[in-house]
C-alpha cells in the first residue's frame, strides 16, 4: 500500500512540545493556520496560491485529514502540515506562542443547542488561545453563516482586549471559496466575515503539557490493583478514570488502561507497572505514547498512591 501521502502528517506525540515550526517545515518563514479544515480545499487553494508561505491545518476528523493529505500529495504540495488533534488543546500547547501570522476558521459548527455550549469555539478562553499563538499584528479571520455565532465571537474578542479593530462584513465579495460556502450561497443564506488583528497586549494561558517522569513504589497491593477498574478521580479541570487492568502471565507486570481529560482534551493510554529489583516501576507504556499532560501526570501519581502497600506502625 502506497502511504507516501502521510509525509505531510504530524504526530504530536513524536515531537517535543510545543513544535519547532522552522524545524518541521525545514525553513523559517510565515506560517498560517486553519482550525477545522474539513475537506481541506481552502488549505490546498492557499498553498497553491502562496508557495512562499507555510500552512498548518488542525482537525479532529480522521476522514477529513486523509482527504487533505491525499489532495496535497496529488498536487505535490510541500508547504502544508496536518495535525489530527483537538484545536483548543493544540493552541498554545502544540503550536508555539506568537508563531502564527494569521489564523482562519471557515464555517465552524455553531453548535446552537444549549447542551452543546461547551463545544462552541467562540468563548473567551478559546479566543485567548487564538491570541496566544498569533504574532503581534497577526490576523484572525472567521467565516460563518451563523449570525449568533459571529455575535458571540465578537463579544469574546472584545472582552479579552487582545485584538484591535474587529469588524463584521455581511455577504463579503471575497469569500472563503469552500464547499460549505457554496452550499449556503445556493440556499441564499447570509454569510458573515469576522476579522481582527492581534495587538501587543500580553496573554498568559495555562500550559497543559508538563514533564512526566516514572515513579517507584516499594511494594504493591495486588488486591487493590484488581479493584481499580471503573474508578474515577478529578482535580480542578482534569479527570482520570482507570478502565482496565491486564496482567502478564509470565511475570510480575501489569498494564493499566487509562482515560485522561485535560479541559476537554481526552486521551486513552496504558500505564506499565513492572516488578524490578529495587521495587515496582510505574511508567507510561511505550506503545500508547500519550501527550504528557497534567492529567497524565495526575493519573500516574494517583495510581501510585492507590496501589502502594501501606506499612502499618502497629
Amino acid at each position: 500500500m502506497n502511504l507516501h501521502y502521510l509525509r505531510n502528517y504530524l504526530d504530536a506525540t513524536e515531537f517535543d512540545l510545543p513544535l519547532d515550526l522552522a524545524c518541521i517545515f525545514g525553513r523559517d518563514r510565515a506560517v498560517f493556520l486553519e482550525v477545522g479544515f474539513g475537506s481541506g480545499e481552502f488549505l490546498v487553494q492557499k498553498a497553491v496560491e502562496n508557495p512562499g508561505v507555510d500552512l498548518l491545518g488542525v482537525e479532529l476528523s480522521m476522514i477529513s485529514a486523509e482527504k487533505l493529505l491525499k489532495s496535497l500529495a496529488r498536487n505535490s504540495l510541500d508547504n502544508v502540515r496536518v495535525l489530527l488533534i483537538d484545536a483548543s488543546f493544540a493552541l498554545g500547547n502544540v503550536i508555539p506562542p506568537a508563531s502564527i501570522s494569521g489564523l482562519y476558521m471557515n464555517f465552524p459548527c455553531p453548535w446552537p443547542k444549549k447542551r452543546h455550549l461547551n463545544r462552541r469555539l467562540n468563548d473567551t478562553t478559546f479566543v485567548q488561545r487564538i491570541a496566544a499563538v498569533l504574532k503581534p499584528d497577526g490576523f484572525f479571520q472567521l467565516y460563518s453563516d451563523s449570525k449568533e455565532f459571529v455575535r458571540e465571537m465578537m463579544f469574546s474578542v472584545s472582552e479579552t482586549k487582545l485584538f484591535d479593530n474587529p469588524t463584521v462584513e455581511e455577504n463579503p465579495s471575497a469569500g472563503a471559496k469552500t464547499r460549505y460556502e457554496r452550499k449556503w450561497l445556493s440556499m441564499e443564506k447570509e454569510i458573515f466575515r469576522f476579522y481582527c488583528k492581534r495587538n501587543e497586549r500580553v496573554v498568559n494561558i495555562e500550559e497543559d503539557v508538563v514533564h512526566v517522569s516514572h515513579l517507584w513504589v516499594k511494594d504493591v497491593d495486588e488486591a487493590r490493583l484488581g479493584s481499580l477498574i471503573g474508578e474515577a478521580f478529578s482535580r480542578n479541570e482534569i479527570f482520570v478514570k482507570f478502565l482496565g487492568v491486564y496482567r502478564n502471565l509470565d511475570s510480575k507486570a501489569f498494564l493499566i488502561e487509562t482515560l485522561s481529560v485535560d479541559r476537554g482534551f481526552s486521551q486513552r493510554f496504558h500505564i506499565n507497572l513492572s516488578r524490578r529489583e529495587a521495587g515496582w516501576l510505574i511508567q507510561l507504556d511505550s506503545q500508547s505514547r500519550p501527550i504528557r499532560t497534567q492529567a497524565v501526570r495526575f493519573a500516574m501519581k494517583t495510581l501510585s498512591s492507590l496501589i502502594e502497600t501501606k506499612t502499618s506502625l502497629w
